[in-house]
């Protein structure tokens, strides 16, 4: 009598149990489907709002040279004398927007760039470039301000704006100038005031050879505790640490051009639930994957965890991840794509998703030749500076015709950027193939059924 008493007992608590972990499973479906629908209405509400359709484009800004908001009349005279402004040598290449303002980058890869990070303002009818944060960081030779910015990247959430100074100019010259070390410049846009700076050791970032060229922030516990960069000419992926203000640095073959003599590692882009990173090189259309877990731990082993996710539909400069799509230019058929991130990864599993689904949002072979860098604003569109940089570096670009040489355009994506909800940031669940889920069903059905007939 004990016996059976024992055995109804155990048999109750594994029914009890069988019946939870069903309930659990439904209401996960449920609570999946939930958020589908939910995140279907947000988005077809905003797009009804606003009288939009994703993939419109707006020009924003074209210039054939781009001139500079100078102090004064005399101040121009004598940075032209003094070969300190020299036009045809100025390209945009950078751009974030916050707030409504636009800030572009002009990088010091050949003399006569007068500064190197500005923001867009209207005179008249003339859009001129005004050194940011002003003339005074931008003193060639002087390390404690700013030498040659390529990018940077602006964090929503607190105003700040993270600023690569890579130290030496005129890389494109005959011969560089090794002017001061590389270093990453934390700036408060709203107090117009320095937060930090790091200068990255030599045996990281070679300040003879060096190219930081972009960069994506990872949060963790609600704030921006790392920072990624790309090196296009060393193949390198830099890593900041914030909380121990020290860096390191990961070299692999994936990081390599895939023809000889091209250009290596070059866009990135930061998962928005900062679990993977994302890069490719410009020379090459393999896009690759890294868990952020790796690049935290300066001691992993990157060869073992990166991994080639897809073959791009063309050479891509930059990348940037939103909410849900993951979008590339297009550099030989002069455009604009995204890759349906969340659509490819089945069952929520990311760290193993293939790149299948990849669409063309925009493309037009005068406005978008060369799409470089791409940057969110607060309303649902993706920013980006086209600027033909083969004709820039091949010296063939004319300055002084009536064609436009760069571009700035918007396209309407109803997205944001992948810090946008990087304090509320969703932490993805386990992903479970849609086979696996449902074989657990089925045997929780059956466990169910089972221990029901022998309590009978």
């Amino acid at each position: 009598m004990c016996v059976y008493i024992y055995i109804h007992i155990v048999l109750s608590l594994l029914a009890g149990l069988t019946s939870a972990f069903l309930v659990l499973t439904i209401l996960q479906l449920q609570r999946n489907m939930n958020t589908l629908l939910t995140l279907w209405f947000l988005l077809s509400s905003a797009v009804c709002l606003h009288g939009l359709t994703v993939g419109d484009v707006t020009e924003v800004y074209r210039w054939v040279s781009v001139d500079y908001d100078w102090p004064n009349a005399t101040t121009k005279t004598d940075y032209i004398t003094n070969n300190l402004f020299i036009l045809e040598n100025n390209i945009i290449a950078g751009i974030k927007v916050y707030r409504d303002e636009v800030y572009v980058t002009v990088p010091r890869w050949r003399r006569g760039i007068p500064s190197s990070l500005n923001r867009v303002v209207t005179r008249g009818d003339k859009h001129l470039l005004q050194p940011y944060p002003s003339w005074a960081m931008h003193r060639l030779g002087d390390c404690s301000v700013l030498q040659y910015v390529q990018s940077m990247e602006i964090d929503p959430n607190t105003g700040y704006m993270y600023i690569l100074d890579n130290g030496r100019i005129n890389i494109f010259e005959n011969s560089s100038t090794n002017v001061c070390p590389p270093k990453l410049l934390i700036w408060n846009m709203q107090k117009n005031a320095e937060v930090h700076r790091y200068v990255f050791p030599a045996d990281v970032a070679d300040p003879t050879s060096c190219f930081l060229n972009d960069i994506v922030l990872d949060y963790v516990d609600g704030h921006v505790a790392f920072a990624y960069i790309t090196d296009v000419l060393e193949a390198k992926l830099y890593v900041y640490d914030y909380n121990k203000d020290e860096s390191y640095v990961f070299k692999d073959p994936s990081m390599q051009p895939e023809s000889p003599g091209g250009y290596a590692v070059d866009g990135i882009a930061m998962s928005p639930t900062f679990d993977f990173v994302y890069f490719c090189p410009i020379t090459g259309r393999g896009l690759y994957q890294i868990p952020t877990s790796v690049l935290r731990d300066r001691h992993a082993q990157f060869g073992q965890h990166v991994r080639r996710v897809g073959t791009l539909v063309s050479r891509a400069d930059g990348l940037a991840y939103g909410q849900q799509n993951l979008y590339f230019g297009l550099l030989d058929l002069d455009g604009l794509a995204r890759w349906e991130v969340a659509g490819d990864a089945k069952d929520g599993c990311y760290g193993s998703v293939n790149m299948v689904s990849q669409k063309v949002i925009a493309s037009n072979n005068i406005t978008m030749r060369w799409v470089d860098t791409l940057a969110w604003d607060d309303r649902g569109y993706l920013w980006f500076v086209a600027n033909d940089i083969s004709r820039y570096l091949s010296k063939t670009m004319n300055f002084t015709g009536s064609e436009p040489n760069m571009y700035i355009t918007k396209v309407f994506v109803n997205e944001s950027s992948y810090l946008s909800t990087a304090l509320s940031a969703p932490v993805r669940p386990q992903c479970t193939s849609s086979g696996a889920r449902s074989s657990l069903a089925h045997l929780a059905t059956w466990l169910l059924l089972f221990t029901s007939l022998l309590l009978i």
